[in-house]
């Protein structure tokens, strides 16, 4: 006999993905003011984006749209709570930062009177009541890379063990044997050979699956999660992080890993969550959320672009290499010069209609090049002349205008106008910027930065827009961006150039 062993086979679900992959029904829920008196239970699912969905079943008949949501004023907003509860597991949850939705009653001969209420909530945590502490933390990620990113191999193997109990009375065995046949095997004893010699005493599944990234003092992995756990519509990611390989960076530090990751990657890598482990494997805390942007099936849907080529050709790993060396750049400069608002902008053009993306892309860059002019780097600071030279030179002409002004409706205005006057204006500012960067830039890309203004200043007639020309400006400008993160991150080699027919390599200047 020969036992074939599926994929799903080689994995443990609770170390191969979130914890949250089957609906949970919380039996028993904390009472507080907010919530239904007497029998609550909650039931939790994911939809078809993968967006947590909570609907409560209640036996309150007073309770309604009054008692359980904020009173309806307008411009208002709902006060959020958390509301707490377990199962039958003795699993503890908490939707975070929770809010009703529609409530419904309903009363029928059989079962009396019944309510179900909408929750719309932030986030579900999970406590197993394990103590110990965490030493590793996975995230879990949708929208993953395709799997020719990944460069390096993980063995997953399963083995066969042979039990024999000789049971005397119902609370006494006369022996126990137990063994693994993977020891049977490799014996030279011709005895200890087994009928059913056909069936594996050992398999496994050998995959390239993982990257590893290590900087100065942190080390940890991208793993692409096995086939057959999490929506088949994604290609599913986690990010793994132990104690023992430089510590568990904290959230606003992961987040800097997920955005470079995501950069590098050509595609946003959307968040549902985390499991933190104990050093024997065993779940200590897990977290649940929505994905970003409501569709993620939609996200999944599209190809990446990534800025630079990272496909993986053997003992060459380029992904986890460039992650590797602009990560901690990006680290020292994310904060200061906004990237992390710059990639949000970024991410959001992807999914807006031709032409209206330029603007939101212009916005991402606009946001580094504003905060350029206020770091110690820059040494125009956005200004023609030096401020206390401009102050020198025409403060005292500014103060007699100001006088002049004074009573006018809008002479504050008008002052306010003459003052800025040494500021660049928004051309100049990107000229200024990429000279002090030394990014020089072609005349396709001075077309495509001017190319937003229409959509911007609503000059853009739709009926008569060359949208050819358009899209190669979108394309130009998103392989401008990505020149511009890849000169502040320090990076020297080629990108991919998106703005040209075939996608050729370009060595960055």
């Amino acid at each position: 006999m020969v036992v074939l062993v599926s994929r799903r086979d080689f994995v443990l679900p609770h170390l191969e993905w979130e914890v949250f992959n089957e609906p949970v029904s919380i039996t028993t829920v904390v009472e507080q003011e907010r919530l239904p008196k007497g029998q609550t239970c909650i039931l939790v699912n994911r939809d078809e984006n993968y967006n947590l969905r909570a609907v409560m079943k209640f036996k309150d008949p007073s309770f309604d749209r009054v008692s359980g949501k904020s009173k309806d004023i307008l411009g208002s907003f709902a006060e959020l709570f958390d509301i707490q509860g377990s199962d039958s597991k003795s699993l503890s949850y908490t939707l975070e930062s929770a809010v009703f939705g529609d409530i419904e009653h309903e009363i029928s001969a059989e079962t009396g009177f019944s309510g179900t209420a909408t929750i719309h909530f932030g986030g579900l945590r999970v406590k197993t009541g394990n103590n110990n502490k965490g030493t590793h933390l996975t995230e879990w990620f949708l929208n993953g890379p395709k799997d020719h990113v990944f460069s390096r191999i993980t063995n997953r193997r399963v083995f066969r063990a042979f039990s024999r109990e000789r049971i005397e009375s119902r609370d006494s065995k006369l022996d126990h044997i137990e063994t693994s046949l993977e020891a049977q095997k490799s014996t030279e004893d011709p005895f200890k050979i087994f009928d059913y010699v056909d069936t594996p005493f050992e398999t496994s599944s050998k995959r390239v699956d993982f990257l590893k990234i290590k900087t100065d003092n942190l080390q940890f992995l991208v793993e692409k999660v096995p086939d057959g756990i999490g929506p088949n519509w994604s290609s599913n990611l986690a990010i793994e992080y132990r104690k023992t390989w430089g510590g568990i960076p904290d959230v606003a530090e992961r987040e800097e890993i997920l955005e470079v990751c995501s950069f590098v990657f050509g595609r946003q890598l959307l968040q549902i969550g985390y499991t933190l482990y104990d050093q024997n494997e065993n779940v200590v805390e897990a977290y649940a959320r929505d994905p970003w942007g409501r569709t993620a099936k939609s996200f999944c849907s599209k190809p990446d672009y990534p800025p630079v080529n990272i496909e993986a050709i053997p003992s060459l790993h380029k992904a986890e290499t460039i992650i590797s060396k602009l990560l901690p750049k990006y680290c020292e400069l994310g904060e200061p010069l906004c990237f992390k608002e710059a990639l949000w902008n970024y991410w959001i053009s992807r999914q807006m209609p031709l032409g209206t993306n330029l603007p939101i892309l212009a916005a991402g860059v606009e946001s580094i090049i504003n905060r350029w002019f206020h770091c110690s780097k820059s040494k125009s600071k956005g200004l023609y002349l030096d401020k206390e030279e401009f102050g020198k030179l025409l403060g005292d002409e500014i103060q007699r205008i100001g006088k002049k002004l004074e009573g006018t409706p809008y002479g504050k205005k008008i002052t306010g106008k003459i003052l800025r006057a040494n500021e660049f204006g928004m051309i100049d500012n990107y000229r200024k910027f990429f000279e002090e960067i030394n990014l020089p830039i072609s005349e396709k890309e001075c077309q495509a930065l001017t190319g937003r203004h229409k959509f911007v200043h609503g000059g853009a007639l739709f009926d008569k827009t060359d949208w050819k020309k358009v899209a190669q400006q979108s394309n130009t400008f998103e392989t401008l961006f990505n020149k511009i993160l890849l000169k502040l991150l320090d990076y020297s080699g080629t990108f991919v150039d998106r703005s040209t027919v075939g996608w050729p390599e370009v060595q960055l200047n």
